[in-house]
């Protein structure tokens, strides 16, 4: 079973032990899925596309780096009310406008099929657990890039509505404010909270959806991000980690720190418009004051060129993490 198959389930609270297991997103805490989102490479995302229909609810967005569907990332949003923390949604997505360059952005084939299969994994894997559900729509068995699919399990469980759906458009009608669209939404949300609005069918997260201008990307077919001075390198990755290595080691010194032995993991996300932002859960240290030293490098790296998806003609997240070895005040573990 894939990866993220099993830890996306495998965060959800069970109860019972065989098919259709109920489920209770809140018998785990906001507090604690957020704890476990910052094992991952990624974190909190600040989405000014979204927001809440509802003045009681609140919505925090993570990002999590993966390869489930190429060159997207999965988005985490918890939708939760204010006054409490009490959990209504978790909703788990693979949305391409999530991480697009461009409101006309059209998908091939290969990509449809790509999304399909991940799509029919999930299916398969959620069915195993809650039966069939109660179905919409129909993926047929070959698709092409000219056509609209779309299709929705529903699980209507005795605490939680579990629903899996996937849309595919390319349909491009600017004056009707319609867009290609290519995605998968995985939800729960919870039907047993006492004394909370109910919302029936209401839409509870809504998106503002705007274009982001293209940003100028040198380097044609460059699935890695590119730091200053690594242009002309082969292993790009492995000559940014170089440089940061270099540079926590110059801050090392500037503090007149001396390190005889240990070691620094750092990890971080070069994000579409190539700014660096730290995954703070993942620069860790048995030396406080390194791995203070690292998150300060981490925050202050420059710009550098983003990785760039050719399939997608568009730049895209990237996430990063390694180990610096410092021994007598120098790195001994250079790749």
């Amino acid at each position: 079973m894939n990866k993220t198959i099993i830890i996306l389930i495998s965060l959800i609270p069970m109860i019972g032990s065989c098919q259709n297991q109920e489920i209770d997103i809140n018998q785990v805490s906001l507090s604690e899925y957020i704890k476990k989102e910052k094992e991952f490479v990624g974190g909190k995302i600040l989405d000014s596309d979204y927001s809440t229909n509802f003045s009681e609810l609140e919505l925090a967005s993570y990002i999590r780096s993966n390869n489930s569907v190429p060159d997207v990332d999965l988005i985490v949003r918890y939708l939760y009310f204010k006054k409490d923390s009490l959990i209504k949604e978790i909703r788990n997505e693979w949305d391409i406008t999530n991480h697009n360059q461009k409101l006309d952005n059209k998908k091939d084939v290969k990509f449809r099929n790509d999304l399909v299969n991940f799509y029919s994994m999930l299916e398969q894997s959620l069915q195993k657990k809650y039966d069939n559900g109660s179905a919409t729509g129909k993926i047929p068995k070959n698709i092409n890039n000219r056509d609209t699919y779309s299709k929705e399990i529903k699980w209507t469980l005795e605490n939680t509505i579990v629903r899996l759906n996937i849309m595919m458009s390319n349909i491009y009608d600017k004056q009707k404010n319609t867009f290609p669209t290519h995605k998968i939404h995985l939800s729960y949300q919870a039907i047993n909270l006492e004394n909370k609005p109910n919302y029936k069918n209401s839409k509870l997260i809504k998106r503002n959806r705007k274009a982001i201008p293209n940003i100028e990307n040198p380097i044609v077919n460059s699935i890695e991000p590119t730091f200053p001075d690594c242009e002309n390198s082969i292993q790009k990755i492995g000559c940014m980690n170089n440089k940061v290595r270099d540079l926590i080691l110059e801050r090392v010194k500037q503090e007149n720190i001396q390190i005889e032995n240990d070691t620094l993991k750092v990890g971080f996300m070069v994000q579409i418009d190539g700014k660096v932002k730290p995954t703070k859960s993942n620069i860790k240290s048995n030396n406080i004051v390194l791995e203070k030293i690292g998150l300060e490098a981490i925050e202050n790296l420059p710009i550098v060129i983003p990785s760039y998806s050719e399939r997608m003609k568009q730049n895209v997240t990237y996430g990063n993490s390694f180990f610096i070895i410092i021994k007598n005040n120098k790195v001994v573990n250079y790749e």
